[in-house]
């Protein structure tokens, strides 16, 4: 069969959609009732359905992980995890409770199988890393992707946090949420969303059964970084043209427009499957209408049918979505008029373009509209502006009413609010227009095809800063201070000094050299710096800073104390016997954070890592040992064995009681460590390296050559270097590279090892 074109495939998708939904029997009477009513295409549809059943004798994707009775996987075992029962199915794949099979951590998780089979090693590799990668989006309102895998058979497969709730929908429905409330909980998806977005990760699949509320109100997203690791994969493996479009990660009740034209995927897709979510809960209804519908009507209602208006989407009887809301049907239609209205038709936009350019920008406006604001999305008209501030000022404005003679003192207050409120809408829509800009290619045909890197984006965003934003130097320093951040973030140490600086001149040529934003770049300035080894220079920087921010925000504030801990970094890496001084510096950090936020806070635990090391540096090993024992008890406590954190302190007490002379206290620690994370982390985590070539260097101490050099084998994976120049040049052995305890451990080997043989004459 000849490959079919996009138009082809647009047209005939939704029938084969339906018709792949239905029973065998079914089929063929619907198969030939349509020939009467299509008959140029039912000759093509036939062939594709005989396509589909051909594939299914033939156990195409036999690799899959769920086989007809699905519940035979119970108890079957996935890495570390042990299937308990199956929670969830859809058509990206089959989701498990699962737990750990080894019974050390008792933390239950989901496992999903995703529907797609895994074509080569280099793809195999690819999804695993790109499964890392995910994994550190965090955010409380994300659920945590834990691990990716894929199974000897080719079957990739997540682990996510297992998440107990009820979709958000059904959640504000059973708890008679009103509208205000319903758009509290929705801002919580909107930061989810806008966090991943600045990690350049789209969802693409939102819908209330993504999203899951507790009993608590605690909300989480679902799914994030799923739409990422289906794309990529699908667009490369080989596939007929019905297990193609499967890579596609979508819902058709929640699809953008562009998703169903086979458009371009960008954040503004994203925008319109919020706006959809919103849309239906505050009217209870789909844009497109009550259902069913079919195929056809779908896409139509998606891609040209212009949504109601969200007053007009609750019945004048509706009295049972109206209770739901805590409302009468009159009051639900009365709150929905107005912003709202312009809020979700904005979002609901057919054309990407002319949507909110950000769901941060989406989120601004909701929250313009629960402070009785005037919103970004409304035409500028003075009336409406003197609106909504009569509403946030209702007494003020009541007590002016009866003092005529304030009345020009208050038109006066007016005007510059009015003004004020203007110079904010225009700079959000240079933001917006700004951010849409760095998510377009520049030429569409030309780029047509090719990955754009996040090197590409940021370069574009950087010199598009200098030109679009010149009149405005106060958003060209935010701006200026966001790229350097994710230029830091990339390693391009010199390149976000650069933007760094040019965002410090920004400020202080508007006379906010004192402010906070500043404050926060000069901070990431000085780190630039010291990453590139101008210690002395970093330094200064960091001293004045800190005078600064005690002068301005005060001692205690958390930003000078996280200055202050960097300082204390920079004078013991600097070394002349100057951490002393470091290490009382993060000792008055340590104790601060200790009573401001806790024993077992994340800064607590990461302060307390950071003082065991200065301790260690100093030479005061003991003192180390016995602080990051204490560290290690903590990390157990708050995060449990089987965490990167944990893992972390297990680590730097193990090399602590190795250069202390504590070979056996160091060989346990190291031996427990090195199990932990054969079951929790990837085999070529470069955690477990680390791991490796420590324990390594304690049994070379031991006289155990042998078993130090077979360690050594497994990380390199071969023969053991001679040299450290003979290290591999993945980027995973580069801490290994640079570890002078790692070249005195390969010059002790070398008494022990073979004598190289020399080379072969040609």
């Amino acid at each position: 069969m000849s490959a079919l074109s996009p138009e082809q495939w647009q047209e005939i998708s939704p029938y084969l959609d339906h018709a792949l939904s239905l029973p065998e029997q079914q089929r063929a009477e619907w198969l030939t009732d349509f020939r009467t009513q299509r008959s140029d295409i039912a000759n093509l549809m036939e062939e594709l359905l005989e396509e589909h059943d051909a594939l299914s004798q033939e156990h195409f994707l036999e690799s899959q992980p769920h086989p007809p009775n699905g519940d035979s996987l119970t108890g079957e075992t996935v890495g570390p995890y042990k299937l308990i029962s199956r929670i969830g199915e859809g058509g990206m794949g089959n989701v498990w409770l699962a737990g750990r099979a080894d019974g050390r951590f008792e933390r239950r998780a989901a496992l999903k199988f995703l529907n797609f089979a895994v074509a080569s090693r280099g793809a195999v590799e690819r999804f695993q890393r790109e499964g890392r990668i995910l994994g550190q989006l965090v955010h409380p309102h994300i659920a945590e992707l834990m691990d990716a895998g894929v199974t000897p058979k080719g079957e990739p497969y997540l682990v996510l946090e297992y998440v107990e709730g009820k979709p958000i929908d059904e959640y504000c429905d059973e708890h008679t949420l009103g509208l205000n409330a319903r758009i509290a909980l929705f801002l919580n998806i909107l930061a989810a969303v806008a966090q991943a977005h600045a990690n350049l990760v789209v969802h693409r699949d939102i819908k209330p059964s993504n999203i899951l509320v507790s009993d608590k109100g605690e909300v989480k997203l679902l799914d994030f970084g799923i739409a990422k690791l289906l794309a990529e994969d699908a667009s490369r493996a080989a596939a007929t043209r019905l297990t193609l479009e499967g890579g596609s990660p979508m819902t058709p009740l929640f699809a953008a427009p562009e998703q169903v034209t086979g458009g371009p995927v960008t954040t503004a897709t994203d925008v319109y499957a919020l706006g959809v979510l919103l849309f239906l809960l505050l009217t209870g209804q789909h844009p497109a209408g009550p259902g069913p519908y079919s195929p056809a009507e779908l896409i139509k209602a998606i891609t040209e049918t212009e949504p109601p208006r969200l007053s007009d989407a609750v019945p004048a009887r509706g009295e049972a979505i109206a209770r739901k809301r805590d409302a009468s049907p009159e009051k639900l239609q009365r709150s929905l008029r107005g912003d709202l209205e312009i809020i979700v038709g904005k979002a609901l936009k057919k054309n990407p373009i002319e949507r909110y350019a950000s769901v941060t920008a989406f989120g601004d406006d909701l929250r313009r509209y629960l402070r009785h604001e005037p919103i970004g999305a409304r035409p500028d008209a003075v009336s409406y502006r003197l609106r909504t501030y009569v509403r946030r000022h209702r007494v003020g404005v009541g007590a002016a009413a009866g003092l005529v003679f304030l009345f020009a003192g208050f038109s006066a207050i007016q005007a510059i609010e009015l003004r004020r409120i203007t110079r904010e809408r225009d700079r959000a829509d240079r933001i917006a227009d700004f951010m849409t800009g760095i998510f377009k290619t520049s030429d569409p045909n030309e780029h047509a095809g090719l990955a754009v890197t996040a090197r590409e984006v940021l370069d574009k965003a950087a010199h598009d800063i200098r030109g679009n934003l010149s009149n405005d130097p106060g958003l060209r320093a935010q701006m200026l201070h966001v790229m350097g951040r994710a230029y830091l973030n990339l390693g391009l140490f010199s390149r976000a000094e650069l933007l760094f600086k040019e965002g410090i001149q920004a400020s202080q040529s508007i006379g906010e050299q004192n402010s906070l934003d500043t404050l926060t770049t000069i901070h990431d300035l000085a780190w630039a710096v010291l990453q590139q080894g101008r210690v002395v220079e970093a330094e200064t920087m960091e001293r004045n800073l800190l005078e600064t921010q005690r002068r301005v925000l005060g001692p205690e504030h958390g930003d000078t104390l996280a200055t202050t801990e960097e300082l204390a970094f920079t004078v013991c890496n600097e070394g002349k016997g100057r951490c002393a001084e470091g290490t009382e510096l993060t000792r008055h950090v340590l104790a601060q954070h200790e009573r401001t936020l806790g024993p077992d806070a994340f800064y607590t635990l990461a302060t307390m890592n950071n003082l065991a090391i200065m301790l260690a540096g100093d030479g005061r090993l003991e003192e180390a040992i016995k602080l990051q024992q204490e560290s290690l008890k903590r990390h157990l406590r708050k995060f449990g064995p089987e965490n990167i954190g944990t893992a972390n302190a297990m680590l730097n007490l193990g090399e602590f009681q190795r250069d202390a002379g504590q070979e056996d206290e160091a060989e346990a620690t190291l031996e427990k460590l090195l199990a932990m994370e054969k079951r929790a982390f990837a085999p070529d985590q470069g955690e477990t390296a680390q791991t490796k070539y420590d324990l390594a260097s304690v049994l070379l101490r031991k006289g155990q050559p042998d078993r130090a050099v077979a360690l050594l084998r497994e990380t390199l994976g071969g023969e053991v270097p001679r040299t450290v120049q003979g290290l591999p040049t993945d980027p995973l052995f580069a801490p290994l590279r640079n570890d002078p305890r790692f070249k005195e451990l390969l010059t002790s080997l070398q008494k022990r090892l073979p004598p190289q043989s020399p080379p072969k004459a040609n």
